[in-house]
């Protein structure tokens, strides 16, 4: 062994052998540590109530708001603007919706399994069109409750789902059971009330979705509900204006000075007074029907009219109730426009406002196309039918929107498929990337430059077919050729 000056060896030490531990190790290491169960405490526990029976599972009370969806769902009947505005809403995000089972399944068994859905949902909803009335009910449900709440029931036979009732989101209620999870109850009324309080629904039949909320519990946000407020104050605007129209009259009122005639010798006062009143109302009799004809008779310095305009001093009203307009159709989630608002912007403000409005239409047909894939799963496995899944797509809004779809799909699949040809990327990413599970089937990309001389073969095939249409031209034409007119190539 060598030593240098200052008697230290000069070989260095050798490092200590450690064992490696694969990811894999390490993760199991980490999920040995991770305690079962919830450790953080709901925050709304304090607002349940506890639920007497044997399971002692907390109810958590919704909001007070939910007690205000009655009121949002009279009101869509009677009120001309949110009636218009959830009408609107309805027609645009039913676009239609398509069925789509897994390539592997035979195409004649998806044409009888979409057969049988077609013919088993028109039986779902009495008195709608099917399972597209249904879906408009589901639509409205949404938005004036604040959820999607309904209950697949089977026949007794469990062969087929004899119907899809729609539970009222407000009457649902959650309970939340130890570890955090929640279960469905409907708050029962009339004599089921008196025996239990709660009903507990099954989760197998049962479905609840909410549209949208900020905390953890399920209850969905009613999105109409900030309308309350703006429809009020519409409603004491438009009674002030038609106790103006009903008092003043649309342009204004008219106003008659009369000469009182005088008393008579023999007359007392209470007889006075009674010819006084008399007179007033012959008079406006004859004033009102003279006003109606556009004439009005009266002696010189005896009578005196005056018309008193009220359109100036209500020129300011339509600015006001515009004002009011715009903050309903804020809290509507809409557009001006769909109120008879003038919106000013050009082009481009219009591509925002139906931007917006398709993305609030997928949120919704996101839930839609959930419950659908559900109900058609549940109809098709109690029917005895054997296939892996489907999926349930809603179509676009818009032919606009639908061309753009196209589009974007043709350049990605451009683009995708220069990769694919490259060897940058296999056929199982090339399907993955544009949305489907796996390729129909795996082949190898072309050999490079093997493309070009495919596409020079199939510009030789188009040549000699347009030559070999020339000639038929040629003889089934019964003109003499000139030379000078030859087009043929030589």
């Amino acid at each position: 062994m060598a030593f240098n000056l200052f008697g230290k060896s000069n070989t260095s030490p050798q490092p200590k052998i450690v064992a490696k531990t694969s990811p894999v190790d390490e993760a199991k290491k980490k999920i040995v540590s991770i305690p079962p169960g919830r450790v953080s405490e709901p925050h709304d526990a304090s607002k349940g109530q506890w639920l007497p029976n044997a399971n002692k599972f907390n109810i958590i009370k919704p909001d007070a708001i939910n007690d205000l969806i009655p009121v949002v769902r009279s009101l869509y009947k009677t009120n001309e603007d949110l009636g218009s505005v959830l009408f609107d809403l309805v027609q645009l995000t039913n676009t239609g919706h398509n069925i789509k089972f897994d390539q592997d399944i035979n195409p004649d068994l998806q044409d009888k399994m979409r057969e049988h859905l077609t013919v088993r949902s028109k039986e779902w909803g009495y008195g709608t069109s099917g399972i597209n009335g249904l879906v408009n009910k589901w639509i409205a449900q949404i938005w004036v409750g604040g959820a999607l709440s309904y209950e697949m029931v089977p026949n007794r036979r469990l062969t087929q789902i004899e119907s899809l009732p729609m539970i009222n989101p407000e009457t649902i209620r959650f309970g939340l059971k130890p570890g955090g999870r929640y279960e469905p109850y409907q708050k029962a009324s009339g004599w089921r009330g008196v025996l239990n309080e709660y009903i507990k629904l099954n989760e197998a039949t049962y479905s609840y979705t909410g549209l949208w909320g900020d905390e953890d519990t399920p209850y969905g946000i009613p999105p109409f509900i900030s309308a309350l407020n703006s429809i009020s104050t519409q409603k004491d605007m438009k009674d002030n204006i038609n106790h103006i129209l009903n008092q003043l009259g649309l342009l204004g009122y008219l106003q008659a000075k009369l000469d009182k005639p005088e008393q008579k010798a023999n007359e007392s006062e209470a007889k006075y007074g009674e010819r006084l009143n008399l007179f007033l109302d012959e008079a406006k009799v004859n004033i009102l029907e003279g006003f109606k004809t556009g004439v009005l008779v009266g002696y010189q310095e005896d009578h005196e009219f005056d018309f008193k305009s009220t359109t100036k001093n209500l020129s300011n009203v339509n600015d006001v109730f515009d004002l009011n307009q715009n903050q309903l159709a804020n809290a509507l989630k809409s557009p001006g426009s769909f109120l008879g608002l003038d919106q000013k912007g050009g082009e481009g403000q219009l591509g925002i406002i139906f931007t917006k409005m398709l993305s609030q239409l997928m949120n919704v047909q996101s839930i839609l196309a959930q419950a659908l894939e559900r109900v058609y799963n549940m109809e098709l496995v109690l029917a005895g039918y054997d296939f892996k899944g489907l999926k349930v797509e809603f179509n676009k809004s818009t032919i606009t929107d639908d061309l753009k779809l196209w589009q974007g799909k043709e350049i990605k699949q451009r683009v995708l498929h220069a990769l694919w040809v490259d060897r940058i990327i296999s056929s199982e990413q090339y399907a993955d990337d544009m949305m489907y599970k796996k390729p129909y089937k795996v082949i190898e990309p072309p050999e490079p430059g093997a493309t070009n001389d495919a596409a020079g073969k199939k510009e030789d095939r188009e040549k000699d077919k347009d030559k070999s249409d020339r000639k038929n031209r040629d003889k089934n034409n019964p003109q003499p050729k000139r030379k000078d007119t030859d087009t043929k190539s030589k």
